[in-house]
């Protein structure tokens, strides 16, 4: 019945003695790595196609979602990386009212309470937008600074400006970075100096 003991405390002593460097760097997948101009073109391509394809009652829906679905695979591939993300929620939360003003309908009058209320999911569907827009770029920041800290800066402006597009054009450059340096840590020369 001699039981021999368990060392914990050794195990517990080597993690204390190894210092950050010295710990094993975590590898996180690769962004996407799809040019931004090729994402507006095919984003074009698609709205084009179903204004073609789709019965024009469904053109609004059909534009819109192709237009979506980029943002949606972003956040879907941020909650991959950080099941933390709130992205995809936001992201959701963006598009159902967007879907629910584009679904059409058949012939009503506008009476003053359908304005409001149309008026209102498009104000709700702009908003969560927005939203979306910050939370993915405060996800962006905080993966590419805090966890892989490359020194990612991402301007508010030229976000709410061109959002998605914005965020894929530094996504594309870190990807190529990524597949140069492999495993090696770099800096992306596309923000201000790491602390």
């Amino acid at each position: 019945m001699d039981e021999q003991p368990a060392q914990p405390e050794a195990a517990t002593q080597l993690e204390a003695t190894l210092t950050p460097e010295a710990q094993p760097r975590v590898i996180y997948p690769p962004p996407p790595n799809v040019h931004w101009a090729v994402l507006l073109a095919a984003q074009i391509v698609v709205a084009l196609l179903a204004m073609v394809l789709v019965p024009k009652a469904w053109w609004n829906l059909a534009s819109n979602l192709a237009f979506d679905a980029w943002a949606i695979y972003l956040c879907l591939w941020l909650r991959k990386i950080n099941p933390d993300s709130m992205s995809i929620f936001c992201c959701a939360a963006a598009i159902a009212p967007q879907i629910a003003f584009a679904v059409p309908t058949g012939p009503q009058p506008m009476t003053p309470g359908a304005t409001i209320f149309a008026a209102a999911l498009v104000l709700i569907a702009l908003l969560m937008w927005i939203v979306t827009i910050y939370v993915v770029r405060a996800d962006l920041h905080f993966q590419y600074n805090i966890r892989e800290p490359i020194g990612l800066y991402l301007g508010g402006f030229m976000t709410l400006s061109f959002s998605f597009l914005y965020f894929q054009y530094h996504l594309y450059k870190i990807a190529q970075l990524r597949e140069r340096y492999g495993d090696r840590p770099f800096y992306y020369q596309g923000g201000p100096p790491l602390p």
